[in-house]
C-alpha cells in the first residue's frame, strides 16, 4: 500500500532546538542563496561541535526536509546517541518522521515506519515517549490507508496525554483521510489559536483551506507557519500556491525549490511563476527539472511548451504539447498549447482544428474560440474566421472578446457597418473572461467612417 498523508510530519520541531533564519515578507534571491548554503553551514556545526547533539539533530532535520533521508538517518542517529530522557524521544520521533515523510509504496501487510514509532519509547516501563509512540503508529497507519487501525493507537495515546499537540494534529489528519475537511478544519483552528507558537497546525489549516481552492483564507495561516518555521519547504512552497501570480510566489517557490531541488511539485509551481513573470529560460529550466523527477504529469509538458514557445521554439513546443496529450487527452490546457504550437508553425488548419477541440473540452472558457478566429486571421483567411467568431459569440454572448474578434473578423471581410456594431457590443459589455482592451476596442470602432 502507498502512505498518501504526512500531516505534521513536515516540521518534527518538538523544542529540542529552536532556529530563527530571519523570515518575513519578502523573499528573495538572496534568500535562496543562503538556503543553499544553510545545509553546509549545518554539516560545519556538527563538525565543530561533535558531541552537540543540538547540531546533529538541526542537520538531520534539515536534510529529512530536504528529502536527503539516508543522510538525514546516519546524523539522526548520530543525534540520538548524544540525547537522553526527553530529548531522546524527541530525536526518536525525528527519525520515525523519515520513514513517514518516505512516501513509500509497499505491498508490506503493515506500514513500515511502525518499528520506528516502536521506538520512539525510551522507557516502556516508565511510559517515556509511550503516547507519542502511539501518535506515530497511528499516522503511520493513516498514511497506509487503514484508519481503523489508527484509532486504538491514537486512543491509546489519549488516555496516557490527552493533551499532547502531535495527538491533536493526527486527530485532524484522521478527518482528512475520512473527506471530512470542515472539522479538519475546525480542529486546526482550534489547535493553532490555542498553540499559537507551534506552526504545524497554521501549515495543516492553510494546506486545508487551499485543498478547498479558498486560497484567500489560506494566506494568513501559511504566512503564520512561514513566521513560525522559515526554514520549512511545504510552508513555503504552499503559500507561493495561495498568493497571485507574481514575484512575491515566484521568489517562495524559488526558494521551496532551494530547500528541496529534487520536488517534482515545487518545481512545476516555480516553472508557472517564472511564465508568469517573464523568466522564460527560467521555467523552461524549472519544467525541465520537474519532468526528469516526473514525467508523468501533463501539467508539466504544457508549462514546458508555453516557455518554448515564449523562446520562439515552436518546433520543441510541439514535441511537448504532444507529450501532454498522450499524458491527458482530455485536457484542455494541452490541447491550447498544442493548437499554439501548430499556429506558431503555420499549420492554421490543424490549429484551428485543435483550438476547436480544446473548446469541446472546457464550455466554459472562450479562449480557445477566440483564439481560433485569430489564427484564421493572421493566415489572411476572414471568411472562416467570421464564421468561427459567429460561432464564439453564439456559445459566449455575454463576453466582450467574443464580440471584439467578430467585429475583427467583419472589418477583415469588409463589412465596416457590422464590425462597429460587434465593437460597440464589446464595449457595452466590457467584459471578458480572457483579457479586453476596452480602449483599444473603442479606437477600433472610432476608425471606422
Amino acid at each position: 500500500m502507498k502512505r498518501t498523508l504526512s500531516i505534521g510530519t513536515c516540521l518534527g520541531g518538538l523544542g529540542l532546538v529552536g532556529i530563527a533564519f530571519g523570515i518575513a515578507s519578502g523573499v528573495g534571491m538572496r534568500d535562496v542563496s543562503a538556503q543553499e548554503n544553510k545545509l553546509a553551514a549545518f554539516k560545519a556545526d556538527t563538525k565543530a561541535k561533535p558531541t552537540d547533539g543540538a547540531a546533529s539533530f538541526t542537520l538531520g532535520r534539515g536534510l529529512r526536509r530536504a528529502a536527503r533521508w539516508n543522510e538525514a538517518k546516519v546524523e539522526l542517529l548520530r543525534a540520538a546517541g548524544l540525547a537522553k530522557g526527553e530529548e531522546l524521544v524527541k530525536v526518536r520521533y525525528e527519525l520515525a518522521l523519515v520513514e513517514l515523510d518516505q512516501n513509500v509504496s509497499t505491498n508490506l501487510p503493515t506500514p513500515p515506519a511502525l518499528a520506528t514509532c516502536k521506538n520512539v519509547r525510551i522507557n516502556p516501563k516508565e511510559g517515556v515517549g509511550e503516547a507519542l509512540s502511539r501518535v506515530c503508529a497511528g499516522r503511520a497507519w493513516l498514511g497506509f490507508g487503514r484508519p481503523s487501525m489508527a484509532e486504538p493507537e491514537l486512543a491509546a495515546a489519549e488516555k496516557l496525554d490527552a493533551k499532547l499537540y502531535e495527538l491533536k494534529l493526527a486527530r485532524a489528519e484522521v478527518d482528512i483521510v475520512g473527506d471530512a475537511h470542515d472539522d479538519a478544519i475546525a480542529k486546526l483552528k482550534a489547535l493553532s489559536a490555542a498553540t499559537p507558537t507551534r506552526a504545524e497546525a497554521f501549515y495543516w489549516l492553510g494546506h486545508e483551506y487551499l485543498a478547498k481552492d479558498k486560497k484567500a483564507d489560506a494566506l494568513a495561516p501559511l504566512k503564520k507557519a512561514r513566521e513560525l518555521d522559515a526554514d520549512w519547504p511545504e510552508a513555503t512552497y504552499d503559500l507561493s500556491r495561495a498568493l497571485p501570480d507574481g514575484t512575491e510566489a515566484r521568489d517562495l517557490a524559488r526558494l521551496a525549490v532551494a530547500m528541496r531541488p529534487n520536488w517534482a511539485a515545487a518545481q512545476r509551481r516555480l516553472g508557472e511563476l517564472e511564465l508568469a513573470t517573464g523568466g522564460f529560460d527560467a521555467a523552461k529550466s524549472a519544467f525541465d527539472v520537474a519532468i526528469k523527477l516526473d514525467a508523468k504529469v501533463a501539467v508539466a509538458h504544457v508549462g514546458l511548451a508555453w516557455a518554448q514557445l515564449k523562446l520562439k521554439h515552436p518546433d520543441l513546443a510541439k514535441l511537448s504539447a504532444l507529450e501532454a496529450v498522450k499524458l491527458s487527452p482530455t485536457s484542455p490546457a494541452a490541447r491550447v498549447v498544442q493548437a499554439e504550437s501548430l499556429a506558431a508553425l503555420g499549420e492554421t488548419d490543424a490549429a484551428v482544428d485543435t483550438f476547436q477541440l480544446a473548446a469541446g473540452l472546457d464550455a466554459k472558457d472562450p479562449t480557445p474560440l477566440v483564439r481560433s478566429v485569430e489564427v484564421l486571421l493572421a493566415a489572411k483567411q476572414p471568411v472562416k474566421a467570421e464564421a468561427h467568431a459567429a460561432g464564439a459569440v453564439k456559445a459566449f454572448p455575454a463576453d466582450a472578446r467574443c464580440y471584439d474578434v467578430l467585429g475583427d473578423a467583419q472589418l477583415g471581410s469588409g463589412d465596416k457597418k457590422s464590425a462597429k456594431a460587434s465593437y460597440q457590443k464589446a464595449i457595452s459589455l466590457g467584459t471578458s473572461a480572457m483579457a479586453f482592451d476596452k480602449a483599444a476596442t473603442q479606437k477600433k470602432a472610432d476608425a471606422i467612417k
